[in-house]
């Protein structure tokens, strides 16, 4: 028995059955004849709609036909069109339905993702997934699947799919294991690959390096699948655009990147010197386009409308505005990819100008903490793992990890004048967000209350920004695009 992980395009069933294909072409030499792959290998995940399609799945069940490839029987699972999946086994006689199956003269039962199936009288448990990574518990699915191996004496196979689709990242990290839980068979995580019972690749990378890697992952597929030329973005000078600028390049390499810095009359000199060595770090196409004069020809036009007003948030708002809006031309023009470079902290409290900074096709952080963000910007300057691609061994200058924050909207701005600092800002979204706390859980727990009131306010009152965002890497249990539902209009 062989196991597989592929990196399928959603919907994509030609392009999926060439990749079984090559999978089953694997391995000649190995001691098993069947091949299992993830669930979704041949449809690719998530579907959303196109798995309750009727005329999708119509042409699921004709591809089925195809996949029994190079005298290797092949084991995965479709959507079964109610919002739930069925194993498929495919070989030389035809397709197979169900949940137990004979392979090789072994009854085998076959769940998807853990759920639960009649495993009386069967020799061997499979179980098909398709399971998004999630920071921090990359191995929690191996020690699951030890602890119930053993438990109910079976072996255990289990595939995960790898890859990047939209806001989800697959890790892959697809294993064999005997009924006392231990290794028979490991592939790696993040990359695709077919492995027989004979070679064991272990240990798996840990953290802080899986989540740079789903990052890269996913930022890379999504611009490979989705057929744009590369990326582009706003280099401020600041750190999180740094951050964006350096995940792309390790993604698609620094040809495929563009960065601009457009400055304003509030850009300071050491913004301008540290986007610039930014650039020149990573190696990226570099331009300044000003935006004092297109800045100042809106603010003319809209002088009679706005006489007698003092100036305040609008006229700061103006100057993102027209970074989107000339970063947009950009992106029309060249047929690049615009990334929005807020994180999840500004997501979440609304500290961001929407159709300004948060233009863009997709936002590679907005998942990510800014605390967390730092941490993993120090670690990518210390570490230069083998799998990139690139000579880069420190991707920012220390002092943009180290600086105070700034949007430089207006003169001497900083972040923590509208906000809490960002290590307490972070540890009480992470309870209002992650553990779904309450404004006196927090108070409990040891912090202001006019804060937490405050930070509350303003991650409610942000939602119709967040409904107009767009889509990034879902990294946490709790992401704004997926798992984060209050509607625009309420009273909390």
């Amino acid at each position: 028995m062989l196991i597989a992980q592929i990196n399928p395009v959603a919907g994509d069933l030609e392009g999926n059955l060439k990749k079984i294909h090559w999978a089953a072409e694997q391995g000649i030499q190995s001691k098993g004849e069947t091949l299992v792959l993830p669930a979704y290998a041949l449809t690719g995940w998530p579907l959303g709609d196109l798995a309750y399609s009727k005329s999708f799945m119509a042409k699921v069940h004709k591809t089925l036909e195809k996949v029994y490839h190079n005298d290797r029987e092949i084991l995965t699972a479709i959507p079964d069109g109610a919002g739930g999946a069925t194993p498929v086994l495919v070989n030389a006689k035809g397709v197979h339905y169900g949940n137990h199956f004979t392979i090789s003269g072994l009854a085998v039962a076959v769940s998807i993702g853990f759920e639960p199936v009649n495993c009386n009288g069967v020799d061997k448990l499979i179980v098909l997934d398709a399971r998004p990574f999630r920071s921090g518990t990359v191995t929690e699915t191996l020690e699951h699947a030890r602890t119930f191996a053993s438990r109910i004496r079976l072996p255990l196979v289990y595939t995960n799919l790898v890859g990047g689709n939209d806001s989800a990242v697959f890790a892959g990290g697809s294993f064999m294991l005997d009924l006392d839980g231990g290794f028979i068979e490991c592939l790696p995580l993040w990359k695709e690959g077919v492995a027989g019972v004979d070679e064991v690749s272990w240990p798996w990378t840990s953290e802080p390096e899986n989540t740079w890697r789903a990052l890269t992952l996913g930022v890379g597929d999504y611009v490979r699948k989705n057929g744009f030329n590369g990326v582009l973005l706003g280099l401020s000078g600041g750190f999180d655009s740094a951050l964006c600028a350096a995940i792309a390049v390790d993604a698609l390499g620094a040809d495929k990147v563009r960065a601009v810095m457009m400055p304003s009359v509030f850009t300071s000199e050491e913004s301008l010197n540290d986007a610039r060595a930014v650039a020149e770090c990573l190696g990226v196409r570099y331009d300044i386009l000003p935006i004092v004069d297109p800045v100042k020809a809106m603010e003319d036009v809209l002088a009679p409308v706005f006489a007698g007003k003092d100036r305040d948030a609008t006229e700061e708002n103006l100057q993102a505005r027209m970074r989107g809006t000339m970063l947009m031309a950009l992106s029309n023009k060249f047929g690049d990819l615009l990334l929005a470079t807020c994180n999840k902290s500004e997501e979440a409290v609304g500290y961001s100008t929407l159709y300004g900074d948060m233009c863009g096709g997709f936002a590679p952080i907005k998942d990510l903490y800014k605390t967390d963000a730092y941490a993993l910007a120090r670690w990518r300057n210390e570490n230069h793992p083998r799998w990139i691609e690139n000579d880069i061994k420190r991707v920012m200058p220390d002092n943009l990890i180290t600086k105070a924050p700034t949007a430089e909207l207006r003169p001497n701005q900083k972040d923590e004048d509208s906000l809490p600092p960002y290590p307490t800002l972070d540890a009480i979204l992470k309870m209002m967000i992650e553990n779904d706390a309450g404004v006196d859980e927090v108070v409990a727990a040891g912090y202001d209350e006019a804060t937490v009131r405050k930070v509350w306010s303003m991650l409610h009152r942000a939602e119709f920004k967040r409904k107009q965002g767009a889509q990034g890497i879902k990294l946490s249990r709790r992401s704004f695009d997926e798992d984060w539902n209050f509607p625009v209009t309420k009273k909390v």
